[in-house]
């Protein structure tokens, strides 16, 4: 899916979108086919659609289904530049359109800014926005992800969408703005200036409109965790740059051993391809998950997911992680404590 954001982007960039007609069929449409969507099925994407026919005649611009009576997202789309001109306007739409028949998410897009909101959650249609990207601001990788989570049909299927979605809502505005700019901040740190983790963090966390101190920006990334995977409040932490450990979790009823390495669970067999990669034949991690992809008949996107968003970490983290065996090791032996013969074997041989 990177090449397709990356093509995006540079068509973006280059005025190649005219129109909200443009948005829609040249760029909304392949990225919901890249995420698993039936494009052509009009039971599955719908445009053009009629929540109440004989009720209500405004039509949403396009529709997802997971069976033939429910929406589970509604999309309102804007010709590039024009998603900010009246965004009260925007959200009043989207709202209406829920009024009768309730989607999951409401997303609103001019193709280059996402706005993502819980449609089922309580109060002020505004505070229904869970998540905003940038395709010129945000790293692909990122929205890679983010798009996998939020936006694939498996994920809406799975409840896997809708369970990160309410995890999102609960944090304060500013603890979503705090979470949503240290991926930001992080690259920040490797490029000139230099600034330090929670300089970088104060300054991406301005830019989206709120003041925090430097001391704030401090404890936030001491106390961070990812929103998905709770940390014991206990847990040492040596460096706010390395990658922190996650709790054990429930095994997974399947055997492996170490001379079986394809019986294992189908997620820790592609970190581990990745990190082997990585280490061994120096690939970057996205050339490495789409190397493990092409071996496996998978997406790109579901190995960068088992890699980051499955074990509770985002690409900045992972990238560190790999670069560090005894780390990498020691991480996924709490990960998948049953496996840890395995793992040891695998990364050290």
């Amino acid at each position: 899916m990177k090449d397709i954001l990356n093509d995006i982007v540079n068509k973006l960039s280059n005025g190649s979108y005219k129109n909200e007609e443009h948005v829609r069929l040249s760029l909304l449409i392949r990225v919901l086919q890249s995420l698993g969507w039936d494009i052509w099925n009009p039971s599955e994407v719908n445009a053009e659609y009629y929540g109440i026919p004989l009720e209500d005649r405004s039509r949403v611009d396009l529709a997802l289904f997971l069976n033939s009576s429910m929406p589970c997202v509604f999309f309102e789309v804007k010709a590039p530049g024009k998603l900010d001109v009246d965004l009260a306007a925007i959200e009043r739409q989207l709202r209406d359109y829920n009024r009768n028949l309730t989607a999951m998410f409401s997303i609103m897009t001019d193709g280059r800014k996402w706005r993502f909101y819980y449609s089922q959650a309580g109060g002020e249609f505004s505070q229904k926005c869970f998540k905003t990207i940038d395709l010129f601001e945000d790293d692909l990788e990122d929205v890679e992800m983010f798009f996998m989570a939020f936006l694939a049909k498996s994920e809406i299927a799975n409840g896997g969408a809708e369970k990160d979605a309410r995890t999102y809502l609960q944090l304060s505005l500013k603890q979503r703005a705090m979470d949503d700019a240290l991926p930001q901040a992080r690259r920040m740190i490797d490029q000139s200036p230099f600034p330090s983790l929670p300089e970088a963090l104060v300054e991406r966390v301005a830019a989206a409109g709120f003041q925090i101190t430097r001391e704030e920006a401090t404890e936030f990334i001491q106390n961070y965790k990812p929103l998905d995977s709770p940390l014991p409040p206990s847990m040492p932490r040596q460096d706010v740059r390395q990658v922190d450990d996650l709790p054990k979790r429930a095994s997974e009823p399947d055997k492996w051993t170490p001379s079986d390495y394809s019986a294992g669970p189908e997620a820790l067999r592609q970190i581990l391809e990745v990190v082997e990669l990585m280490l061994r034949n120096k690939l970057e991690f996205g050339d490495a998950a789409v190397e493990v992809a092409k071996r496996r008949n998978i997406t790109p996107g579901t190995v960068r997911h088992h890699c980051t968003r499955a074990l509770g970490l985002d690409t900045y983290q992972f990238k560190i992680l790999a670069k560090d065996v005894s780390n990498t090791v020691h991480f996924l032996q709490k990960k998948f404590p049953q496996f840890a013969d395995v793992i040891a074997e695998r990364i050290h041989s």
